[in-house]
């Protein structure tokens, strides 16, 4: 689809769509752009991928390989290792299904300060073990500089405070 044909179809999936709420307005324009990418092919699956939590936006400055943050200090009290809060989940909360978007966060990190360490996710997602890839998180925390730690903490924060749970589908990859 080139650029034009995707912008017709963004327009004719949000014309008409008055007296929404910015939060409805939000998940309308990001469901089209997932439809009109063809990147899910029914409304419901636009949604659900909208619904994923993002990654905490960072800068990295590029000529000390550092990672500089964007995101608010987290106070490490509100954090749980990764293995407790997988093991502690409520009734009807799959918080397995929450650990897809921090896989890939964890790996995105880790490819670009200790690529070494990816093998070490790898291993933990083939296994198809969340506890085992939980535990496979907590454990690389203790194998990196400070400055990297606080950044997976931080992810590691905003998965635990997702406000998006209920799914029961229980899918790793």
């Amino acid at each position: 689809m080139d650029l034009g044909e995707y912008r017709q179809c963004m327009a004719q999936g949000l014309r008409g769509k008055t007296g929404l709420h910015k939060e409805e307005r939000q998940l309308l324009f990001c469901s089209q752009s997932k439809l009109c990418s063809s990147k899910a092919s029914t409304r419901e699956e636009a949604e659900e991928i909208c619904r994923l939590p993002k990654a905490p936006k960072v800068v990295v400055n590029s000529e000390q390989q550092e990672v500089v943050k964007v995101t608010p200090p987290v106070n490490p009290k509100d954090i749980s290792p990764m293995e407790t809060w997988l093991a502690d989940s409520p009734e009807g909360e799959c918080r397995p299904c929450l650990l897809p978007p921090v896989i890939q966060w964890y790996r995105e990190e880790l490819e670009q300060h200790h690529p070494e360490l990816v093998k070490e996710v790898d291993s933990a997602v083939h296994s198809g073990d969340a506890s085992l890839i939980a535990w496979t998180f907590d454990s690389i925390k203790g194998k990196v500089p400070e400055k990297l730690q606080e950044r997976l903490k931080e992810f590691d924060y905003h998965i635990q405070h997702y406000k998006g749970m209920g799914n029961d589908n229980a899918s790793l990859g």
